[in-house]
C-alpha cells in the first residue's frame, strides 16, 4: 500500500432501494443496499522497485436490509458500513467546500435500472444529517 497515513479513506456511502428483490420464508421484502467505495492515500505514484502500491476497495451489504422493528433498513445498512469501516480503519473525508462526507443514491437517483423510492432525497437528507454526513438536500445550504 502507497498511504502517508497507512490508512484507508472514502467519501462516502452510496445506497440502492430494491423494491422487492429478495424473499424471507418465501415471502418477499424490499430494502436497502449500502456501498462503500475506499482508496489508499497514493495517486499515481506507484513505485514497483519499493512494492509501493496503491489500492482501492469496495464494502457494501451483501443482501438488501430491510426495515427492522424499531430502524429503517437504510439506518441499519448505513450503521452497518460505518462500523466495518471503523473496525478497517476506513477514515471518511470530505473536500474543501463540503467538509462532511456524502450519502449518495446510485446515480443521483436517475438510473433507470435502479429507481429511488418516492420521497428519497428527504429520507436520504435525514439520514445524512443523524450520522453527520451531506446528502442532496443540504448540500443546497
Amino acid at each position: 500500500m502507497i498511504s502517508k497515513s497507512g490508512r484507508y479513506w472514502s467519501t462516502g456511502i452510496t445506497v440502492t432501494w430494491a423494491p422487492l428483490a429478495e424473499r424471507i420464508h418465501d415471502e418477499p421484502y424490499s430494502g436497502w443496499h449500502a456501498a462503500l467505495d475506499y482508496s489508499d492515500d497514493g495517486f499515481a505514484d506507484n513505485d514497483p522497485d519499493l512494492g509501493k502500491i496503491s489500492t482501492e476497495g469496495t464494502l457494501h451489504t451483501r443482501y438488501p436490509v430491510r426495515n427492522a422493528k424499531i430502524r429503517s433498513g437504510l439506518s441499519v445498512a448505513v450503521d452497518t458500513l460505518l462500523a466495518d469501516a471503523k473496525r478497517l480503519g476506513i477514515e471518511f473525508i470530505g473536500t474543501s467546500a463540503y467538509p462532511e462526507p456524502w450519502l449518495y443514491y446510485r446515480g443521483d437517483g436517475e438510473d433507470a435500472e435502479h429507481p429511488p423510492p418516492d420521497g428519497w432525497r428527504e429520507t436520504l437528507t435525514a439520514e445524512a444529517q443523524r450520522v453527520g454526513f451531506r446528502s442532496y438536500l443540504t448540500s443546497e445550504k
